[in-house]
């Protein structure tokens, strides 16, 4: 998927694989050998590529961008604050109208 990746974000950009190679200071047989998934780039180049594309690492090996994990830990940290208030309001008997506050001020962050 690496390979892919880096592929896809050379065309996306117009590069050929010679242009790459010249931003990298490597062959194009190189880039073109990554790009298949033959040859797995050193650590060092691997930053190289980040910073040639203006890519976070985590995007590079992974696919995913920092964003959408942070947007999905909140997410996931917003059901368990609600699933907690929604059990202390069983366990202190909250009125429904306090129960919405509660939740909506956890929601909000205020």
């Amino acid at each position: 998927m690496l390979g892919l990746r880096i592929a896809a974000l050379r065309k996306s950009r117009g590069w050929s694989q010679a242009e790459l190679a010249e931003r990298l200071r490597i062959s194009p047989s190189a880039v073109g050998m990554y790009e298949q998934g033959r040859r797995e780039p050193s650590l060092d180049l691997l930053v190289q590529i980040t910073k040639v594309f203006d890519v976070t690492a985590d995007f590079l090996l992974t696919g995913s961008t920092r964003a959408e994990k942070d947007s999905r830990r909140a997410t996931e940290a917003v059901e368990n604050c609600a699933a907690q208030i929604r059990q202390s309001r069983r366990k202190t008997a909250l009125t429904a109208e306090e129960f919405a506050v509660l939740l909506t001020a956890v929601m909000t962050g205020s």
